[in-house]
């Protein structure tokens, strides 16, 4: 039955078994339906695909037999716990303990694994991406390498360790578990999120090549006289732009001030292991001969340390203008379609 006058635009609708089996206007209506009522298992199914077909990610909750097919069909099914072992077994999740809360629980959590995957593939990617930009380019260009293989695969290390790692545990920013539900062909990698890992892996090159080669010219060395000095300072300040980058990849747009310097506690101690064993590599004799390093000056670290940063200032001053002026180079696009397409999640209670 219709509830209310069809000239209001903004009117709710109700309908029963009946009205659904005698019309189909209720489809084209299918945002304004506030509640289905007595309606069969045939019914359940057309109600998903109406809210599917309309753009919506849908949650079907049940624990009857007369639900499995609606169950089997939305984009999320989701079983009683007390339920039948047939819509158990057609569901996609099931609810164990029958409360409802818990499915917002285990929403917050599926957006905060899907947020640190992203996460962690920029940051592996802006280190790939810039290392082998960077011996490329010097092989390219007939110049020394600033890197020797046995720096390269500690770089490696690194990327693929605790600070990659600590990054998958990092805690669901809040105002993240307000986003609409995304499509499921939705690309892990969006355009904003490219333009970010080639703009970060690009300081980075150019920052490294920059301080080696600046060192090479300073000591008055030959480009075909490779110098350990030179080799230990670029070794250093990519692994140190690794580390700020880091901090970086904990949130694409929203600043590390906001999102909380401390918020990982597992990031902090990956890094501040990472640069121990950093200063290990150019300190300690053995490892000085393994890695082909030598001892840097405390000015020489805090010049690595400044020209590192750089990553973290440049990226802070594009998220502190695109929070300012509405204005995010990176991510306008995506932002305009999110809004223009807002999505809303569904779940039809049996």
């Amino acid at each position: 039955n219709n509830n209310n006058n069809n000239n209001n635009n903004n009117e709710i609708f109700a309908f029963s078994s009946n009205d659904l089996k005698n019309s189909t206007d209720w489809i084209k209506s299918i945002d304004r339906v506030s509640v289905f009522y007595r309606v069969s298992p045939e019914h359940k199914v057309q109600i998903v695909r109406a809210f599917r077909n309309a753009g919506h990610v849908v949650a079907m909750t049940g624990d009857g037999v007369n639900d499995a097919p609606a169950l089997k069909i939305a984009d999320i099914g989701i079983a009683m716990g007390s339920g039948t072992d047939v819509s158990k077994e057609a569901a996609k999740m099931i609810l164990v303990d029958d409360n409802f809360t818990t499915i917002l629980a285990a929403i917050e959590e599926g957006k905060s694994i899907y947020s640190n995957i992203r996460n962690f593939l920029r940051f592996q990617l802006t280190t790939s991406i810039a290392t082998l930009t960077m011996v490329a380019a010097s092989t390219f260009f007939g110049l020394p390498l600033p890197l020797n293989p046995i720096q390269i695969l500690w770089i490696n290390v690194i990327m693929d360790g605790p600070p990659a790692q600590s990054l998958g545990v990092e805690p669901l920013d809040p105002s993240r578990s307000l986003d609409p539900p995304r499509k499921l062909n939705d690309p892990v990698f969006t355009k904003s999120m490219l333009l970010h890992i080639a703009l970060m892996a690009f300081i980075m090159v150019a920052g490294t090549l920059s301080s080696y080669y600046f060192e090479l010219n300073h000591n008055v060395h030959q480009f075909g006289d490779v110098n350990k000095r030179a080799v230990t300072i670029a070794f250093t300040t990519f692994v140190f732009f690794q580390m700020f980058n880091a901090f970086n990849c904990k949130s694409l747009n929203k600043s590390i001030f906001q999102v909380g310097l401390t918020s990982n506690k597992f990031l902090i101690a990956a890094v501040g292991a990472s640069i121990l064993g950093q200063l290990a590599l150019i300190y300690i004799p053995l490892f000085q001969t393994i890695f082909q390093t030598e001892a840097l000056s405390l000015h020489d670290l805090l010049v690595t340390t400044c020209v590192a940063s750089s990553i973290l200032i440049i990226d802070e001053m594009r998220k502190w203008f695109g929070c300012c002026f509405k204005f995010n180079y990176f991510s306008q696009k995506q932002k305009q379609k999110q809004n223009q397409q807002k999505q809303k999640s569904k779940i039809l209670p049996k």
